[in-house]
């Protein structure tokens, strides 16, 4: 599967790319000034047309992982973390994820618009980029300390509280064009945070597992092109890139099974 582990997150780089830029042009093109979107634009229906292409072509590569392919045992195995990039790369993300939640608190505050919602999303979304960190740090010096299982969770539920959040904000919105992919990439990276906790709870489950990473990728890069505060597409730029890097290792470390 080394080959894969190149080519599945570069593919699914490059065609989240291609969303993220028909997103951009559909945002400018039709959509008007009240945030109305034109009925049977071209880009709306090729926008939809790739998701769900690519949806397809998620789920074959999925079910083939599952049908063929299994993980090694453990997740320091599964994922390969004995390699100083490991703890590297995904702390460097996590800090950067913290700091652009600082700065969206303090943004907050600045303006006048920090509600005990927003101090509840920063502290949560602090503490996923710190959880997130610290778990790579101990899965490379440490993987049989306790504190692994709680802090694999704790994205998990930070990105269910956010989905809360963002219906709650939409709940009679009648536009689904301009949130349904912003929940979709908040569901697709939970789940994939979700089936990444359970390599440490001894649930390892490679199909489902890289089919959520694929789709995680895919509505975050659309959900970076639409219009939200800068800071909220950098954390979800931060989730894309943890996702990109999991991919390639599980994919990586993926084993054929053998014939009965």
């Amino acid at each position: 599967m080394r080959i894969a582990a190149f080519f599945m997150p570069f593919f699914a780089f490059l065609v989240g790319a291609v969303g993220f830029y028909i997103r951009r042009l559909e945002l400018q093109t039709v959509f008007d000034s009240a945030g109305l979107p034109e009925r049977g634009a071209v880009l709306t229906y090729a926008l939809i047309a790739l998701a769900v292409v690519f949806f397809v072509f998620s789920l074959i590569f999925s079910i083939i992982v599952a049908a063929r392919h299994s993980a090694l045992k453990g997740f320091e195995n599964a994922f390969g973390t004995d390699s100083l990039a490991y703890p590297f790369s995904f702390g460097l993300i996590g800090l950067i994820w913290l700091a652009v939640t600082f700065m969206y608190f303090l943004e907050n505050r600045a303006g006048g618009h920090l509600t005990l919602l927003t101090i509840y999303f920063s502290i949560f979304s602090a503490l996923s980029a710190i959880s997130a960190s610290f778990f790579a740090v101990e899965m490379f010096n440490d993987p049989s300390r306790k504190s692994v299982f709680a802090l694999s969770v704790i994205p998990t539920l930070f990105l269910c509280f956010w989905l809360v959040l963002v219906y709650r904000d939409n709940a009679s919105n009648p536009i689904l064009l301009s949130y349904g992919y912003q929940i979709l990439a908040i569901i697709a990276s939970a789940l994939a945070f979700y089936f990444t906790s359970g390599f440490v709870y001894g649930k390892p489950a490679p199909g489902k597992t890289v089919f959520f990473y694929l789709m995680a990728i895919f509505f975050c890069f659309i959900t970076i092109a639409d219009g939200h505060n800068i800071m909220i597409r950098a954390i979800f730029g931060s989730i894309l890139l943890m996702n990109l890097l999991y991919l390639y290792k599980l994919v990586r470390n993926l084993r054929r099974k053998k014939a009965a």
